[in-house]
């Protein structure tokens, strides 16, 4: 084998690290993932860094969602949301504690308000 050819892997595998880390940072500053209502014509969004959580939902096809306001900021961790069926509240759970926490819309122009953590045991 040639210099020229371990050059070009030495290469090719540094920019696939480099390519991986910078992945990694940028993914790590803000990640979400939603869960579609019963209707299915909204939409529970969690952010999975502080278990803050919004709905949006909209009228017509031929309109953009509305989204309304996020649940105040929990602290840092990986959170996510539990499929229900209710349109104005839902479960969300710290995957790295198992505690789970209910939050609900009383008016959709507020933010919506979260119960305490249940206890982990």
């Amino acid at each position: 084998m040639h210099v020229s050819h371990f050059k070009y892997v030495y290469r090719t595998a540094l920019a696939v690290v480099m390519l991986s880390v910078s992945q990694l940072a940028f993914a790590g500053s803000n990640q979400y993932s939603g869960v579609a209502t019963r209707s299915n014509l909204s939409v529970w969004r969690v952010n999975h860094q502080n278990g803050s959580v919004s709905l949006c939902s909209f009228e017509r096809y031929a309109d953009q969602p509305d989204c309304y306001p996020w649940s105040a900021n929990e602290s840092i961790g990986k959170f996510d949301i539990i499929r229900g069926h209710d349109v104005l509240s839902t479960w969300r759970i710290n995957v790295m504690s198992g505690e789970v926490s209910l939050c609900e819309y009383d008016e959709i122009t507020a933010p919506p308000i979260c119960t305490p953590w249940s206890k982990s045991q």
